[in-house]
């Protein structure tokens, strides 16, 4: 037996500055394994700070730390010993550090003393990004350094010119205002006794750029950093080095950075060694302190953006309108390493585009694009020297680049460099469909592309932390990667912006552009307080309860209680004060949220066949029933939540609201004969998969969403909202077969006519090109219709859970005619869980795998059910 997966605040050897909380994993090769005890003790430079003393308990996640206060900028180890039910034990130990946990910075803030101009649309309309530099001293005999720094922009840092690790785009996106993420790098192995150089170069990020910036008056462009050196030596002392006015600036061979724009890079500026001692920065103007504002820092949880993968072009082509056009094979979201050794001058464009039109010319589907700034263009221009040459501050989504230079270019020279969110990957799935096995890679390829700093809805055109599509989605991204810190960090972002009067904005964090679109749907729909759309605003509730199911963790249930009540209020108090337009009787009426601005469904296929423009206006009345329901679904989610939690109180309130408000809807939406407000698949999907159905009506619905599934030729015709629980519905009603029928239709819309296209992620909208070929303007990268691998997850390989966190494990495979074989593995909080069967001459044959410290039911499509703990085994 032996302990792995060692984890402190779901991460390995974090740096942390909050109360942390412990993990493990138990591996042993004998059956039937459960802990019976765990003993955690933490040191600090050989003081214990905690003995938890032997706990007799199961307990093997999300363990509290409950000992002495956690001193600031120090390294803790911890071991945890755990003892088995067959009386083996076994210890592992790990490591954290901590951060400022008192925020006791005593660095300056340093902005650039250039400056910043009024961005306008397109590549070049931006500022410059500048260089930052500091020198300083340090003696012999280090033993421990640590940089801790972040900045208003974005930042690649360097020590004696040196890159300490390979992040990107720190110190990431968040509501700066409030949660700003400081960064936290060991740089022992880079300094030398004498002078050494800290740099920094600062683009615009998120912070500056025109899209994302905020619309308040108050708000000031700039470029200014924040750095701590601690620098630890073998003879017990300690140094600290700040930003302070002896840092200085330049601006930099980025001419202009944009996150929708791309880059304008003029190699011939480059200062070679600017970041390394011994360059003269006499020319270079001194940096200008502006103050020591810690309160909004953080340091950051959840791993960095950082390069994920390279994938190299695959062919390169002339179009018809006479453009050279480089093929990566693959839609993804990254920044391109071209290799050129051209004349001192020469400008190479780089045109970034998801497909090609139907003559196989280049195509640019972004609404407006020449408008706003998203052409997704780098421009480098060369000083004569050979360069591999990546772009700093942007990152596209594309397959395809436009390469317009007067010089030859050769595919081999192209390489992308593929940007994410470096999420730890958890599981694995493989059937003997090919199609399937495709659409599960173009999910993944999304989830990749999107999980961007925070979760986007595409990484071409919008590159917002739309909340409607995490909700929809959350599920399957934790079945796929270790998303717990990614998502803990973007909900904390979701209650800096969480409005007065509970509503949630759409996109978090609210900045910009968004900020307009919110006040414009405020005006039009006469609202004069801040609004939440249904489905989107109930992220609030559905993803935190999300993350509790599929790994057991309350404490983001406790931590995000105020946000998740508050937003429950705000749709009791919103149904109870505005009338819907359907006159219902006040006491059916005032528990349906049916009122001000909402999306609805969300591009349901029959509805939006133009691609994502929705000026028709039955996509947003089918808020008639999308509204009611997920406002009814966040209450029962609070009602469980607080049932958890052991608020009894708000227990009773919540489950009160919640059961009032089924009733309204069985009332209200449900006629005699089964039918809703509005004949939608989607609105018969709902009422089923949530159990909303009064007993006699339960046929007639189940009839109803069987009538439109036919009339739709056996293909889905359902939106953002409903699309996650269409194939449950089906399963539910005991028409399997359905779900299958659906979930393997090659005709448009549906998952595999993407797949027969060629698609190589998951479209925004099933109907993607017109009959003619043509493309129509809508994402092609937008991960939310990858839902269904949950489904596939469950139902093909039957892997589920009877318990939160797979403590109690469910292994039920429902194959079907189409598949002879499936495989799937995924790394739970308790260890590997794998399911693999086949069909050979007519046997079912099945290995499973469960990890220690949990049980499992393992039922066979025969009916036979058998009960197992840990360990591997066969069935046949």
């Amino acid at each position: 037996m032996e302990l792995t997966r060692l984890k402190v605040n779901s991460q390995y050897r974090p740096c942390v500055d909050e109360v942390p909380y412990f993990s493990w994993v138990i591996i042993s090769d004998k059956k039937n394994v459960m802990q019976t005890s765990y003993h955690i003790t933490v040191t600090s430079l050989g003081e214990v700070v905690w003995d938890s003393g032997v706990i007799e308990s199961d307990k093997s996640t999300f363990v509290e730390y409950n000992g002495k206060p956690l001193k600031s900028l120090s390294d803790y180890s911890w071991t945890v010993k755990v003892t088995v039910n067959n009386g083996e034990k076994a210890a592992a130990s790990s490591s954290f550090e901590t951060g400022f946990m008192k925020k006791e910075w005593t660095a300056e803030w340093v902005k650039s003393p250039f400056p910043m101009k009024k961005v306008k649309p397109g590549t070049g309309g931006q500022n410059p990004a500048e260089y930052f530099r500091k020198e300083f001293d340090a003696r012999d005999g280090i033993k421990r350094a640590r940089v801790y720094a972040t900045c208003h922009g974005a930042y690649q840092l360097s020590v004696n010119g040196i890159r300490p690790d390979d992040r990107e785009f720190a110190p990431e996106f968040t509501v700066y205002s409030k949660y700003l993420c400081y960064q936290t790098y060991d740089v022992t192995p880079f300094l030398r006794e004498g002078r050494n150089v800290i740099g920094m170069l600062v683009g615009d990020g998120w912070y500056d750029s025109a899209n994302f910036k905020p619309r308040s008056r108050k708000f000031k462009a700039e470029h200014s950093v924040l750095f701590q050196i601690k620098i630890d030596y073998e003879d017990g002392t300690s140094e600290i080095v700040l930003s302070d006015d002896a840092v200085k600036v330049s601006e930099s061979p980025v001419r202009s950075s944009d996150l929708f724009a791309g880059e304008l890079y003029d190699a011939r500026m480059e200062q070679e060694n600017w970041n390394c001692c011994g360059f003269d920065d006499s020319s270079w103007k001194a940096g200008i302190p502006c103050g020591k504002s810690y309160a909004n820092l953080v340091a950051q949880y959840g791993e960095p953006v950082r390069p994920v993968k390279e994938v190299p072009a695959v062919g390169m082509t002339v179009s018809p309108k006479d453009e050279t056009i480089i093929d990566f094979g693959q839609n993804l979201a990254a920044v391109l390493r071209v290799k050129a050794k051209l004349p001192a001058g020469t400008k190479m464009v780089l045109d970034h585009f998801e497909t090609l039109d139907q003559y196989g010319n280049y195509f640019n589907n972004i609404f407006m694009s020449e408008k706003t700034g998203h052409k997704q263009s780098d421009i480098y221009i060369s000083n004569g020297k050979f360069t591999e040459y990546i772009p700093h501050f942007t990152y596209h989504g594309f397959r395809y680049v436009r390469v317009t230079c007067n010089q030859p270019v050769s595919p081999e020279d192209f390489t992308a460099i593929v940007l994410s969110s470096d999420n730890e990957d958890l599981g694995t799935f493989e059937t003997s469909n090919e199609d399937i096995n495709r659409l599960y890679e173009n999910t993944r390829w999304s989830q990749r592309s999107n999980l961007f700093s925070i979760p986007t809805d595409c990484p071409q055109r919008e590159k917002g932390g739309w909340t409607g599509d995490i909700q929809i989605y959350a599920r399957t991204a934790m079945l796929n990667e270790n998303v717990t810190p990614f998502l803990t960090r973007w909900l904390r972002n979701m209650t800096c912006s969480q409005q007065k009067n509970g509503a949630i904005p759409n996109v978090i964090p609210l900045t910009g552009i968004y900020e307009l679109l919110e006040k414009l749907n405020r005006i039009v729909y006469r609202n004069f307080e801040p609004v939440g759309e249904a489905g989107w605003g109930d992220a609030a509730c559905i993803v935190p309860w999300s993350m509790y199911q599929l790994t057991g963790n309350i404490r983001i249930l406790r931590e995000q209680y105020d946000t998740m009540k508050k937003w429950c209020d705000y749709i009791i108090n919103t149904a109870k004060k505005r009338r819907g337009k359907m006159k219902h009787p006040k006491e059916i009426d005032q528990y349906l949220w049916n009122t001000g601005h909402q999306y609805g469904e969300w591009l349901i296929p029959s509805q939006t066949v133009d691609g994502a423009d929705q000026s028709a206006a039955k996509p947003i009345n089918t808020s008639v029933y999308c509204a009611p329901i997920f406002g009814w679904n966040s209450c029962r989610i609070m009602a469980d939540t607080v049932a958890l939690l052991g608020h009894t109180s708000d227990e009773l309130y919540y489950d009160d609201i919640a059961s009032r408000m089924k009733s309204a809807i069985q009332k209200g939406l449900i006629d005699d004969d089964g039918k809703m407000p509005l004949d939608f698949m989607g609105s018969y999907v709902l009422a089923i998969a949530f159990d909303l159905a009064p007993e006699r009506k339960k046929k007639s619905i189940a009839g109803h969403l069987i009538r439109k599934i036919e009339e739709n030729g056996d293909c889905l015709d359902t939106g953002f909202l409903t699309t996650p629980y269409l194939l449950d519905a089906l399963c539910k009603i005991g028409r399997m077969d359905k779900a299958y029928k659906i979930l393997l239709q090659t005709k448009c819309p549906s998952w595999l006519y993407e797949v027969k296209q060629g698609a190589t992620t998951i479209w925004e909208n099933y109907i993607s090109y017109k009959e003619d070929g043509s493309p129509v303007m809508t994402s092609l990268n937008h991960y939310a219709f990858g839902c269904v691998d949950d489904w596939m997850f469950r139902k093909i390989s039957g892997i589920d859970m009877a318990a939160s966190g797979f403590k109690k494990i469910v292994i039920a495979p429902e194959p079907n005619n189409a598949f002879t074989s499936a495989k799937r593995t995924y790394m739970s909080e308790y260890g590997k869980v794998g399911a693999e069967w086949s069909m050979e001459e007519g046997k079912f044959k099945l290995k499973v795998e469960i990890p220690c410290n949990t049980t499992a039911t393992v039922k066979l499509p025969d009916g036979r059910l058998y009960e197992v703990g840990s360990g591997i085994y066969q069935f046949e």
